[in-house]
């Protein structure tokens, strides 16, 4: 054990650091000078433990050393046995609001930790100081969105950027845990290769991506304006919403926009009726019989304006993501240009549109050119799901090995928990995809439909776990989907009544199987 003596300025953020290479065990004693200044006073720790003299204190540190905000030097042990995978490497702990702290090796067995600040400036520091050292790789962790600005200018810089689950890179119990040390251990592992990149699309689909999930957002809140809207009318005791679909039909919201302007009389309510709404006008006009309230009736106008500022939000949504969606599509002859100029016409939209959400081009062309495949010719995807694995996931599925690999991803493919042989548990992966949430929606409206996977979905729901088999269910459109992106196969559909006869012929073998190995012989009834 080597024994340092430092001596301290009168600032304790000029220490000098002094390592030896005789132990990576070093006893450091400080020793601070006299000043002139009045000495603190300090509170008697609780206890019968005496406190330490504050002019000579011991700091035992196997693996770390006080350090400066600004700077930090360390020699560490090699690691036996790894192999080096990214030998230019660094790793940054992002701070939030504060700071960043960097870890970058500057010499053999020296490690560097800087601190920089969060301003746009700090980061661009940061980038240079990464180039001053030849760094090509970089592992970075972060929960929030305080990793967007640093990932996107080392990204264009040139740095290949790890951005990995925190979940992996968690500390070894029994190390003390902050940020300098953080850092420190994102650059270890990254170092030997120990970490996988999480997914991020490409910079052609992050714009369509941000603009998708913003527009499906904005069409959950417009549907909370229409229950409140039918909150309202109960409260009135105008039961219109029963007698009609959809309060946000054409119907409805002429109803609603007449009683904000002050029509009270249900016969002159009822005469909105359009000609395709299936219930009478007499039943209407027995729904429209209410007792008003001023202060319901403002509410209810509230409710309808929100309702129309969220209609028109989505429209320049639509606006936005049509020129984007046209940039994506490879345009290889005039029969393109010329199907994506009558895809762009813009048409009335009916009320099956209008209920879907759908935007006021044709979304489904435009998709059908950008894949080169039919994709909502599979069952359960229509065109704002097959949009929303387009935002999710790009159109280059090759980040996925196979289709298995695609499945773990969405959180598709049980996760079995094993020791000493036996299996534990059997669940499937917590996940927030989005495009994950696509499919299980998928699988959920394919149920009820006469085709081969909604005869799937039923036959894994005969054991009463509907939760199950929504999951195998949306595991195969999944397989579907991504053997049509990949290697261009379609989907033929062969229905209901031909998977279950396969199914049949599938169970007769099983039985005829089993009988001959207990010595018996299956024969068909007579017809």
């Amino acid at each position: 054990m080597t024994r340092v003596r430092m001596v301290l300025p009168a600032r304790a953020s000029e220490s000098l650091i002094i390592m030896t290479e005789a132990s990576p065990m070093c006893l450091i004693t400080t020793t601070t000078p006299d000043t002139t200044a009045p000495k603190a006073q300090h509170r008697k720790p609780r206890g019968h433990a005496k406190p330490q003299p504050k002019s000579r204190q011991t700091h035992r540190t196997p693996y770390y050393t006080p350090t400066s905000p600004e700077r930090f030097c360390e020699q560490y042990h090699d690691y036996t046995g790894l192999q080096v995978v990214h030998p230019h490497a660094a790793g940054i702990d992002i701070g939030g609001r504060l700071s960043h702290f960097v870890a970058v090796q500057v010499a053999p067995h020296v490690l560097e930790v800087r601190e920089f600040g969060c301003d746009t400036e700090d980061l661009y520091a940061l980038r240079d100081y990464l180039k001053k050292h030849q760094v090509t790789t970089v592992a970075l962790e972060s929960t929030g969105v305080y990793w967007i600005p640093i990932f996107d200018i080392l990204q264009e810089a040139g740095f290949v950027v790890f951005l990995v689950n925190p979940s992996q890179v968690k500390n070894v119990p029994g190390r003390r845990k902050d940020d300098k040390l953080d850092c420190r251990w994102l650059l270890t592992l990254h170092t030997f290769g120990l970490l996988s990149a999480s997914f991020r699309p490409s910079a052609e689909i992050l714009p369509l991506r941000a603009i998708w999930r913003l527009r499906m957002q904005l069409i959950d809140l417009q549907a909370n304006e229409v229950r409140r809207m039918q909150k309202y009318l109960d409260e009135m005791n105008l039961r219109v919403h029963k007698v009609i679909s959809d309060l946000a039909g054409v119907t409805g919201l002429s109803i609603v926009r007449a009683i904000i302007n002050g029509e009270r009389n249900p016969s002159v309510l009822a005469q909105f009726r359009d000609c395709r709404c299936r219930c009478s006008e007499e039943d209407l006009r027995r729904a429209l019989t209410g007792h008003y309230r001023a202060e319901t009736i403002f509410l209810l106008k509230l409710a309808y304006e929100r309702h129309q500022t969220l209609r028109e939000q989505i429209a320049a949504c639509d606006a936005e993501l049509q020129p984007l969606l046209i940039a994506l599509i490879p345009m290889g002859d005039d029969d393109v240009a010329d199907k994506i100029r009558l895809a762009g016409a813009a048409t009335k939209q009916t009320a099956t549109d209008i209920r879907k959400h759908l935007p006021a081009y044709d979304l489904e062309t435009y998709l059908t050119l950008l894949l080169g495949c039919a994709a909502t010719s599979i069952p359960g995807l229509g065109p704002l799901l097959v949009m929303t694995m387009v935002s999710e996931l790009g159109t280059d599925f090759s980040h996925w090995k196979s289709e298995k690999h695609f499945c773990s991803y969405l959180g598709l493919c049980p996760k079995h928990d094993i020791s000493g042989s036996k299996v534990l548990k059997r669940h499937t992966k917590k996940t927030t995809q989005r495009a994950a949430a696509g499919f299980r929606q998928a699988a959920a409206s394919v149920s009820r439909t006469d085709t081969a996977l909604g005869a799937f979905h039923r036959r894994k729901a005969v054991s009463g776990n509907s939760g199950k088999a929504q999951v195998a269910t949306a595991r195969k459109i999944a397989c579907d989907f991504y053997r049509m992106m990949v290697h261009g196969q379609t989907y033929a559909e062969v229905g209901a009544a031909a998977y279950e006869e396969q199914v049949r012929q599938q169970q007769l073998k099983s039985l005829i199987k089993r009988a001959k190995a207990l010595g018996y012989e299956i024969t068909p009834l007579a017809a």
